[in-house]
């Protein structure tokens, strides 16, 4: 009896192993492939609307496997064009799969009031220079550079928006990428002094300590100010058109 338990514990056990082993057999070394959209913009990757007009999306397209699948597009859009700043058009198509493929448009709206300052990019100036100054030794260091363009465009009457305070110093100069540029706005008073508003960069979360000594030359649209930055560097930044 014993002898009969045991060989009919075997057979189940040898049953059991083959189909684990069929299995084994049907799944390894296979791989899964899934497909992405690839999307299109038409139009142009930057657009430039004056505040208050109307605002007309070039649209977008999407092929997949050799098939147009623009219907499948989901856009999304935060454009006000009754407030001046920065806005984005986002264009995506998810495949069968649950992965996404995605391109943005990015939209400056602008007040078109007339001011000494243009709408426009301004080109860092020579003379423009950062200066970081070690906490420990008190020892400075000054970097000088020039060269690199800087988006400047009225969001309302005498506010402003500038894509780098820093003049392109960690995203251009350094190559670290726009997330590293100091965003933010800056106020134009009657006497063409510049004021500082609100600045950021993204990739660190901090801002300005401040801006002194800002100013325009009404008679050569020059813009230059004096920074201070995490208590350690000081800039002087003059850009032009």
């Amino acid at each position: 009896m014993a002898k009969n338990i045991i060989l009919s514990f075997s057979l189940v056990l040898s049953v059991i192993i083959g189909l684990s082993s069929c299995d084994n057999e049907t799944t390894d070394g296979l791989t899964s492939i899934t497909y992405y959209a690839t999307l299109e913009m038409q139009g142009e990757d930057t657009v430039y609307v004056s505040l208050g007009d109307d605002y007309e999306d070039a649209g977008c397209t999407a092929v997949m496997q050799g098939e147009d699948v623009s219907d499948q597009i989901v856009t999304v859009s935060n454009v006000d064009t009754n407030t001046g700043g920065e806005y984005s058009v986002t264009y995506s198509v998810t495949n069968e799969d649950g992965f996404s493929s995605s391109v943005s448009r990015v939209v400056f709206v602008f007040d078109t009031t007339t001011s000494v300052i243009s709408n426009s990019f301004y080109t860092v100036q020579d003379g423009t220079s950062r200066t970081y100054t070690d906490s420990d030794t008190g020892e400075s260091t000054t970097t000088e550079f020039s060269g690199y363009s800087i988006l400047i465009y009225q969001t309302s009457p005498g506010v402003f928006y500038i894509s780098d305070f820093l003049g392109g110093y960690y995203d251009k100069y350094k190559d670290y990428g726009s997330a590293y540029a100091m965003t933010g706005t800056f106020q134009l008073n009657e006497d063409n002094t510049i004021t500082l508003i609100s600045s950021s960069i993204s990739a660190w979360g901090d801002s300005l300590d401040y801006i002194e000594n800002g100013k325009v030359d009404p008679s050569t649209g020059e813009i230059s100010f004096d920074l201070s930055y995490a208590g350690v560097i000081t800039s002087h930044i003059i850009l032009k058109l």
